[in-house]
């Protein structure tokens, strides 16, 4: 398979809607919770948890196991559930559904409609297996693999964004 000129333009489509928003939102969810520090607060709520299990063994105390199990089941999936929620309130008071979006990629970045976010606003690109995370300085977009015309067109991307520095 043969790679385009680098100057040549990739073409990104999809439709935009509530099950694609929290799709993107959960991925980066994900993403984040597994690489980032924060991953740290959840193992320390783990290790309150095995404190309060001997604390209620030894001194029959249960307050450290009853506030660390909350915080656990909190941490690892109260949160989602909350920020779901927050979600599709905002989306179904805010966001038109089945928008479609169009994206033109080339060397000066991420061109739609009149606006483009430059290759220098993008902070990383995280591929994952159903498609790219594209960070910006403002927001995170979502390109499910299916987006792009070609798998030439989104090996084209990946080349763009490694020369960049971006993956």
């Amino acid at each position: 398979m043969s790679v385009k000129n680098m100057s040549e333009k990739i073409s990104v489509n999809f439709i935009w809607n509530k099950e694609l928003a929290l799709q993107t939102s959960k991925l980066l969810y994900d993403y984040d919770m597994r690489h980032s520090a924060k991953r740290y607060i959840g193992w320390f709520f783990v290790a309150l948890v095995q404190f309060g299990i001997v604390g209620a063994l030894k001194h029959e105390s249960y307050g450290i196991l009853y506030i660390s199990t909350f915080l656990v089941f909190y941490w690892y999936y109260g949160r989602w559930y909350l920020r779901k929620r927050v979600l599709l309130n905002y989306y179904k008071k805010n966001m038109p559904n089945n928008v479609e979006v169009h994206f033109i990629i080339d060397n000066q970045g991420l061109h739609k409609e009149k606006n483009l976010i430059s290759w220098d606003e993008i902070t990383k690109i995280v591929r994952l297996e159903k498609g790219m995370l594209i960070q910006t300085l403002k927001e995170t977009l979502f390109f499910q693999n299916s987006a792009f015309a070609s798998a030439e067109d989104k090996k084209q991307f990946l080349e763009m964004a490694k020369v960049r520095g971006k993956i």
